[in-house]
């Protein structure tokens, strides 16, 4: 991933997205260094013992960042689900309650998806003309999230899958990942292992690749960060290190006008 600054802002990208004009794309982090007086920094998420004024003034100055200060950011109500939401013209000012990926061909709407261990995927086709946000944690893993949005893209947007890039973000490596066994039943057997300690592991990472790359996308299109939040205390928040209510990074895209 290539590193981002914007105003002493630490963000990432992926290569293979920034060589692509027609969208603005980024990788929050919880630029932990900047102190703010807020629980720990860069955060978006409003369910955390954050200040909402605060969230709110994150959330804008993203679109500072994609030279669009006017221009809508969207980030749904996260559940684990595999409910994937249509950003229209005519559904723009929409609540997206219980939905867990986000799919617009709108020019100048900024998506994006939170995350804190959960595996964040961003999805662009530029010849269609279409972006796309994940949040696949081991439920939404489990129920195909990335594979549906995917089958979305084709099925409203007419997406070819060897058309599409994909970028599936930081989050909680295989060796952190301790999951029960019937947590890791659930996975193919090419993503779990079982550690000396006994305890049964699962790499999301993996298992998302995997589901992209039988959906009919090239897997040289598809970049993996490989950067782990539980490990990098300083640049991530980690829900499992943390606790629930740590802060959320967000992984955004929007298309040019």
């Amino acid at each position: 991933m290539l590193k981002h600054s914007y105003e002493n802002l630490i963000n990432w990208q992926y290569e293979s997205f920034s060589n692509i004009p027609s969208i603005k794309h980024l990788v929050t982090t919880k630029n932990a260094q900047i102190q703010t007086g807020r629980i720990q920094g860069l955060n978006f998420s409003y369910n955390v013992q954050d200040d909402e004024k605060a969230v709110d003034q994150n959330r804008k100055q993203i679109a500072g960042i994609f030279d669009n200060p006017n221009g809508r950011v969207i980030i749904p109500l996260q559940t684990h689900s595999d409910r994937i939401g249509i950003v229209t013209k005519e559904t723009i000012d929409t609540i997206w309650e219980d939905t867990d990926a986000l799919l617009t061909n709108l020019p100048e709407v900024i998506i994006g998806v939170l995350s804190a261990d959960c595996v964040p995927i961003l999805l662009t086709d530029s010849v269609k003309g279409v972006v796309g946000v994940v949040h696949a944690g081991w439920k939404g893993t489990t129920q195909n999230i990335a594979s549906k949005t995917v089958e979305r893209m084709q099925s409203l947007f007419g997406s070819d899958p060897k058309d599409i890039l994909a970028g599936i973000g930081p989050s909680i490596s295989v060796i952190n990942y301790e999951v029960g066994d019937e947590v890791a039943i659930q996975f193919k057997s090419e993503s779990r292992f079982t550690k000396d300690n006994g305890k049964s592991c699962v790499d999301l990472w993996i298992e998302n690749e995997a589901q992209l790359i039988e959906s009919g996308l090239k897997k040289e299109n598809i970049s993996i960060a490989g950067m782990c939040t539980y490990e990098n205390i300083d640049m991530f928040y980690s829900a499992r290190r943390e606790g629930f209510l740590t802060g959320r990074m967000a992984s955004f895209i929007m298309l040019n006008k």
